[in-house]
């Protein structure tokens, strides 16, 4: 799996949510680039292992995270698991993961 796609009514206004809570300290466990269009996991096994990128199409409802990844075995099984849960727990009811 090289991404994880999502389906909500405003793509951009998540990807904005997510930034703010990662910014108030909702959610601790990701941080985002200087840019803020990439997060990370902040956990000391995976820092530096894998990032996400985010990638918006407004028109079609879809918030997309393409992976990237330094190539740790570990670290690639364990990432797209950390991001789903973290997704899950604070977006559940304006968030569809696609499969």
């Amino acid at each position: 799996m090289t991404n994880l796609k999502l389906s909500t009514k405003n793509p951009q206004q998540l990807k904005n949510d997510i930034n703010d809570k990662i910014n108030s300290n909702e959610i601790t466990t990701w941080e985002y680039d200087a840019t803020k269009k990439l997060i990370s996991h902040k956990g000391d096994q995976y820092r530096n292992q894998f990032y996400f990128e985010y990638k918006i199409d407004d028109p079609k409802g879809i918030l997309e995270f393409v992976f990237h990844s330094g190539g740790s075995d570990f670290a690639n099984l364990r990432a797209y698991q950390l991001l789903e849960r973290m997704l899950l727990s604070h977006f559940s009811h304006q968030i569809e993961i696609i499969k």
